[in-house]
């Protein structure tokens, strides 16, 4: 049906001269491909570029788009919850997701 999908994008701002290791390592959105999927995979990408710009610094971070929701079961989630995040493993975000609450959870993970 689905054919799996799963590839890994990493993204570096150079312009900064500070760099810092952040708690956000990795991110994971588990789901197939879609319009959902693809919003929430923007509104991730834009708050931690706007976290960067706010803090003059630079995130290394590996992002892993997978479409192969039978993965989902080590986590304990439904697959009708899709798209799911997953942030340093752990499960933060299942379906509809609002961009106050994806800010505020990367900025948290931030100040960690």
């Amino acid at each position: 049906m689905f054919e799996h999908l799963e590839y890994s994008v990493y993204y570096v701002i150079i312009d900064f001269k500070k760099e810092v290791k952040m708690p956000i390592k990795s991110i994971e959105i588990m789901c197939i491909p879609c319009p959902k999927c693809e919003r929430i995979k923007k509104l991730i990408f834009d708050t931690i570029k706007l976290i960067e710009l706010q803090n003059k610094i630079k995130i290394i971070y590996d992002l892993k788009l997978t479409s192969n929701l039978l993965q989902v079961s080590k986590y304990s989630v439904n697959p009708s919850k899709a798209p799911i995040v997953i942030i340093n493993g752990n499960v933060e975000f299942a379906g509809e997701v609002k961009q106050e609450v994806v800010k505020s959870k990367l900025e948290a993970l931030h100040k960690y």
